[in-house]
């Protein structure tokens, strides 16, 4: 009997699964889709911090730096004190320094560093040694992503310069004059000095895990190679007779001290601590210990999540593992709800066969297995699809990004075992508690109510009429089958309304990056021409380099790194702009004393219009009165006009930025070619370059939501596809019986049309309206740091949304109308058979 049974059942279920067959693809398509974001977005979070955790441990990156004003033999030792068993500490001079176009810092050790150290891939030639090496950063060697980029190979030559116009040294240049050899120059005289070596070495370093464009670069090199590159600069530039001298007293002239008998004494020391240190106090020894001394020397202690460079790659893998969660949770709860209600309807429309095996001896745990056996394979063959392709897919789609931007292992595959079980348990799971709550129902009934159809109650009844002579009779048709079928029709609701909402969300935040862009390119970079000094000047020296060219106009300002505060006790890190009085480049009208600070600022220090906020400007205190409040993307910071009285007794401005508009926009290139040759320019760009570079910081959020477009589009069609056929095959009684009433195909489309339609339309209306507080919800959870959003959505965004969505319906169910005709009366009707 139990052989038979099962006979039985497998055939039913071969037979339901040919009848439907399109609704069980689309079932699998909308659970795959669901599992390939989720599991896709959770492997790639997995990957990519994994891949950024490889290099801080194959690099040994240090947790603690502290870098110092000048040298004291007895701080190291000092802070060794406060070290646990385990913990190590080296020193090392941090030198800032200019490459060509690129910012480095030339790291200067006594040998190969155990902290923070090179790793990875490591060419070096023969030139190198044990006490005598450089190493140069690998994104140096290949990085020539724009024209102001320097290809450097293994063996060629490296030259670097270093700032020295701050130490004040003309009144010493100038004793040397006499001593300046035929053809050399007095290179003290100049405002930085240039070294040249050969690139002898190549490396990773956990400190370039951004790469070259983004970022400043470490270059590693030994205390006696900058000996002998230094003396070979002394040699070619002053008589024999002076050098030895020179040389010996170089740390003099640099301001820095010589009590080890180094050429340059360490100004940062490294520290690897244990796991479980308790960082904050151990911060808090080292700068009890410096504050204790006569002469405190400490210019700052930071652990890793102040370094830049960490922080950059620190927000994205936050960015990753934030996208886990918001985007795939309204795909599993479209996903669910509609999957859950499609398995219903079929039960349901099932309804009679179940009476039939009831009635033939079928036990009720055998319909039941078999009902749940039906649906469990369902589901489990979408949420396995998706399981496979995800892993591979995402990481893949979004490694391209991380690409840009960070040097990382080569990725591997990953599969997130724990998050893979959970959905696919939940998956599972929800569809056995749903078939079972529904079948558990239609089996308890008796085999002679089971195979009768279900009679439809009504609360209202009304005098007959001719069915020809009712107006509006599809329109009516329509509302009664949605409220005969309410709970399904909520369903249809809810599954476009999440559909339209991902959709508005994804071109939204895609909306938000550009109009910010757009914004900051309006009021603070619209400049033809934005060049980025790397050496200090004054305003005759640049005049004279720049009053040769064909400008409309130029101005110079300041962009300075600061910390500002409204109280003490709330200290943030910003950005100070000093422009003219009338600059043509910023764009923002405001009085002449008193600072415009950006929004984001005054959020995080609460400040508002009459406040006072504090900030520091080449070692200087200053305070001003905040006047005005913008909105910027990019150029965070508050801005003051240098005219202000709070600078009347300041030093001359140290101006970074120059800005310039062309009067011939054919010679924009040879500008930029010429700015680039001086030695004073770090970079040379126009308002494109800037747009560039804002993309490719934003790229990460913006290459996630591509992927989530891409998957709301597919999870949108497949959703109202399945939907429509299921209403499509639920109909197929009505539209036999409206056949045999004579109504023709046309009339019985109508129908279909708008019980279909107005869902639709119902859905897409709410989805548009949710998903503006959608996309704040991504974004807030989503934070870049170097930006602040302006969230906005173009009006065209919802257009657009309406229309794929709403389009999409209509051309489906039309498809779906045309197997009106197929639909045959006698078959339909029967009640059993």
């Amino acid at each position: 009997m139990k052989t038979k049974t099962f006979r039985l059942l497998s055939k039913m279920m071969v037979r339901t699964i040919k009848q439907n067959l399109m609704q069980f693809i689309a079932i699998i398509v909308i659970g795959a889709i669901a599992v390939t974001l989720f599991v896709g977005l959770h492997a790639n979070a997995d990957v990519f911090e994994e891949r950024v955790n490889t290099v801080y441990s194959e690099g040994n990156l240090a947790d603690l730096w502290v870098t110092t004003k000048s040298y004291d033999k007895e701080d190291i030792n000092k802070i060794k004190t406060f070290l646990e068993e385990g913990e190590s500490i080296e020193s090392r001079l941090y030198m800032p320094s200019e490459s060509s176009a690129h910012s480095i810092f030339i790291t200067v050790v006594d040998k190969i560093p155990t902290i923070s150290k090179p790793f990875g891939k490591i060419e070096e030639n023969s030139n190198n040694t044990i006490d005598d090496f450089i190493y140069v950063d690998n994104d140096l060697m290949t990085n020539s992503s724009d024209s102001y980029s320097t290809l450097y190979t293994l063996g060629g030559d490296f030259s670097f310069t270093f700032d020295i116009s701050s130490y004040s040294l003309e009144g010493v240049a100038g004793l040397l004059e006499d001593y300046v050899k035929e053809g050399g120059e007095n290179i003290f005289m100049k405002d930085s000095i240039m070294l040249t070596t050969t690139v002898d070495g190549t490396m990773d370093h956990p400190e370039n895990i951004t790469k070259a464009s983004y970022n400043y670069s470490v270059v590693l090199m030994s205390e006696k190679r900058l000996q002998r590159i230094y003396r070979e600069l002394l040699e070619k530039n002053y008589d024999e007779s002076i050098v030895d001298t020179l040389y010996n007293y170089s740390t003099l002239l640099l301001g820095f001290n010589n009590e080890d008998g180094k050429l340059f004494s360490p100004n940062q020391y490294v520290l690897k601590l244990n796991s479980n240190r308790d960082i904050d106090k151990l911060k808090d020894q080292i700068e009890r210990y410096y504050e204790l001394k006569s002469s405190n020397n400490l210019y700052m202690v930071t652990e890793r999540s102040g370094m830049p460079f960490y922080m950059t790659i620190s927000s994205d893998v936050s960015q990753a593992r934030s996208f886990t969660y918001v985007f795939p949770f309204v795909f599993f709860l479209v996903g669910v709800l509609v999957i859950l209600t499609t398995l219903s309807q079929m039960i349901l429309k099932d309804r009679t066969q179940i009476g039939t095996l009831k009635a033939l001896g079928v036990s009720k745990r055998m319909i039941m297995i078999h009902y749940i056996s039906l649906t469990s394979t369902l589901v489990f063959i979408g949420t396995l699809i998706g399981e496979i392709i995800g892993p591979i897919l995402l990481p893949k789609i979004l490694g391209k990004k991380y690409a840009i931007i960070y040097r990382l292992p080569e990725m591997g595959y990953h599969f997130p075992i724990l998050y893979g079980i959970l959905t696919l348990v939940f998956f599972i799971g929800i569809a056995i508690f749903v078939t079972y709550i529904i079948a558990r129902k239609e089996i308890s009934l008796k085999p002679s109510e089971s195979m009768r159809p279900k009679l439809v109650s009504f609360k209202k009844h009304r005098k007959n009429r001719s069915l020809r002579k009712t107006r509006f009779f599809s329109l009516k048709m329509a509302y009664r089958n949605i409220s005969i079928n309410l709970g399904k029709s909520i369903m249809v609701i809810v599954g476009v309304l999440g559909c339209t909402a991902l959709l508005v969300c994804g071109f939204g935040i895609e909306d938000t990056c550009n109009y910010g862009i757009q914004n900051d390119l309006d009021l603070f970079y619209s400049s033809d021409l934005t060049i980025v000094l790397n050496n200090y000047k004054t305003k005759e020296e640049l005049d004279n380099d720049i009053s040769k060219l064909e400008l409309e106009y130029y101005e110079y300002n300041v962009h300075a790194a600061t910390t500002a505060y409204k109280t003490q006790d709330a200290t943030i890190s910003t950005n100070v702009y000093i422009i003219p009085d009338e600059s043509k480049a910023v764009k923002i009208d405001f009085p002449k004393e008193g600072t415009m600070v950006s929004k984001s600022v005054a959020e995080s220090l609460d400040l508002n219009i009459g406040d006072t906020i504090h900030f520091t400007y080449n070692s200087i205190d200053y305070s001003t009165k905040v006047v005005g409040i913008y909105q910027a993307f990019y150029y965070n910071g508050f801005i003051i006009h240098e005219g202000s009285s709070i600078f009347k007794n300041a030093s001359d401005f140290r101006y970074t930025i120059i800005e310039a508009g062309m009067v011939d926009d054919t010679k924009t290139e040879e500008y930029l070619d010429y700015f680039s040759s001086l030695s004073y320019v770090n970079e040379a760009r126009t308002p494109n370059h800037w747009v560039e570079m804002t993309n490719d910081l934003m790229s990460g959020i913006r290459v996630m939501t591509n992927a989530v477009k891409i998957f709301a589009i597919l999870l949108g069609i497949v959703v109202i596809y399945n939907l429509s056929l299921m209403n499509f095959k639920e109909r197929s009684r009505d539209i036999a019986t409206l056949k045999v009433l004579g109504f023709n195909q046309g009339e019985i489309l109508r129908s279909l049309l708008i019980e279909s339609l107005s869902l639709t339309l119902i859905g897409v209306a709410i989805g548009l309206v949710l998903g503006y507080p959608f996309m704040l919800g991504v974004l807030e959870n989503n934070i870049v740091s170097l930006v602040s959003y302006l969230y906005h959505i173009y009006f065209k965004t919802y257009i657009f949304a309406f229309l794929l969505t709403f389009g999409v319906a209509v051309a489906i169910n039309i498809l779906l109308s045309l197997r009106i005709r197929g639909v045959r009366m006698v078959e339909s009707l029967k009640s059993v058979e």
